[in-house]
């Protein structure tokens, strides 16, 4: 009895996050059900609102240097060089891995459609209209993507962006809203640029990484504020929308639509990748797999279940040490298709329910910046939710409405977490899998290296 007593509280300590979110969840709910029969004036509500809205302006403030340092140190840290062809293989099946995940969630959302009601176009109490010209063409929608891409004023990157307006004629305007695309470009650009200059750099790249992790500390602090943050964003969201059985339907759907992506991708795109490149069997491959699974479902951290998973790679499903090693502490900082997918339903729900079109140019201006940022999440508490206001800043989409996906992130956060450590485990067979000459290449060297240094310790001294 007293065992199974220490168990629990064992199990609260290291859960205490989710428990305090499970429990601003349930009484944010409570809290805006009893008041709403009491239709309270707007100043009371924006009262019960205003923890929430502070919570949402701290992750906001937070995202600029946190997203500089990530995509800076990261990729200055990426030795490319030492690795050779197992780095580039890695790089690239992260790249592949999260363009077709993203494609996946987006042509759910667009078929599925959960931000749009039936009876109503849009579902919000307050709609808002993108400020991009409908007479605008596809052709300056692909362009302002490159003028995006290179921004001739980094500064003014990280509050404003170039769109094209055609009024008596075509112009280029700039309207609020961060040039993430620009900012990234640029930090891709730096990092990669640090990594080559080797002694000369390393005292810019250890700096980057003091902001990393000095931005990360406050994060991780910041995120003691979920609890009381989510109970006002719920409280305060239940008090102010009218439609509310509309909401919960959306919600619904928004859920379904994101778990049907992610089990697509698991049980599906997955194996194709492992059975068209293997040639073996993927189930019995992805059946070894569940010991990381359970504890990412229950950690919700890719990080935190790296020991289990580099165990089960190596002594379960015997992948080469090596190729762990390199690919497994990468891949939690780089390959997040799970979250990605996420990212990118999340982006055209909010925009769906308030009666926003995203377009040809913004659908492929979304899948291009959301696998851009899916390579930046890192290890971030909620980092995908966080990543979202990016997403919508991008594309025009107010993210005033964002505040809801709290209400379902305990959850859908450790659906995509496990899917994030399975195509960890699968870019590791498959990267050992094309790198075998290269492995056996090492192993030979690493035996001629041995025996070269036991002939030198026999040689006797003259």
């Amino acid at each position: 009895m007293v065992e199974i007593e220490e168990g629990k509280k064992s199990w609260i300590r290291r859960n205490l996050m989710l428990v305090l979110t499970l429990v601003g969840v349930v009484t944010g709910v409570l809290l805006g059900f009893s008041l709403k029969a009491l239709h309270l004036n707007p100043d009371y509500i924006m009262l019960i609102s205003y923890p929430g809205e502070l919570f949402m302006r701290f992750l906001k403030m937070i995202i600029l240097p946190l997203l500089i340092s990530c995509l800076i140190y990261g990729t200055a840290s990426l030795n490319i060089a030492a690795n050779g062809k197992i780095a580039v293989r890695t790089l690239v099946y992260f790249v592949c891995s999260s363009v077709i995940a993203i494609s996946i969630g987006l042509c759910l959302v667009v078929i599925i459609r959960p931000g749009v009601d039936s009876t109503a176009t849009v579902i919000v109490s307050e709609p808002r209209k993108p400020a991009a010209n409908p007479q605008v063409k596809l052709l300056d929608t692909f362009l302002d993507l490159g003028r995006n891409l290179f921004p001739d004023n980094l500064f003014r990157a990280t509050f404003q962006q170039t769109y094209t307006a055609q009024e008596s004629q075509r112009s280029l305007k700039f309207r609020d809203g961060t040039n993430s695309m620009g900012i990234v470009f640029f930090c891709l650009l730096l990092g990669g640029i640090l990594g080559t200059l080797g002694e000369r750099g390393k005292t810019t790249i250890a700096f980057f990484q003091g902001t990393l992790e000095a931005t990360m500390k406050i994060v991780r602090g910041g995120m003691w504020m979920a609890p009381i943050g989510v109970c006002s964003i719920i409280a305060g969201k239940i008090l102010e929308v009218e439609n509310l059985s509309i909401v919960l339907a959306q919600l619904g759907k928004f859920i379904l639509t994101t778990c049907i992506g992610e089990v697509i991708y698991q049980l599906i795109v997955l194996q194709a990748y492992y059975y068209v490149i293997i040639r073996k069997n993927p189930f019995k491959f992805y059946f070894q797999l569940f010991d990381p699974m359970i504890a990412g479902f229950a950690t919700c951290s890719s990080v935190a279940t790296l020991p289990i998973t580099m165990r089960t790679l190596n002594d379960v499903v015997k992948i080469n040490p090596r190729i762990t090693r390199f690919v497994l502490p990468l891949a939690c900082s780089m390959n997040t298709d799970g979250a990605a997918m996420f990212m990118v339903i999340s982006s055209a729900f909010l925009a769906q329910m308030q009666g926003i079109e995203l377009g040809l140019g913004e659908l492929i201006t979304l899948l291009v910046i959301t696998t851009i940022l899916s390579l930046a999440i890192g290890s971030v508490p909620s980092g995908a939710v966080v990543l979202v206001v990016v997403i919508l800043s991008t594309i025009d989409v107010p993210a005033d409405q964002i505040t809801i996906l709290f209400t379902v992130e305990w959850f859908l956060d450790r659906v995509r977490t496990t899917n994030n450590i399975l195509t960890d485990c699968y870019a590791s067979a498959i990267v050992e899998h094309l790198s075998r000459k290269e492995l056996e290449k090492q192993e030979s060297e690493e035996q001629e290296t041995m025996l070269q240094t036991v002939a030198v310790d026999k040689t006797p001294l003259s």
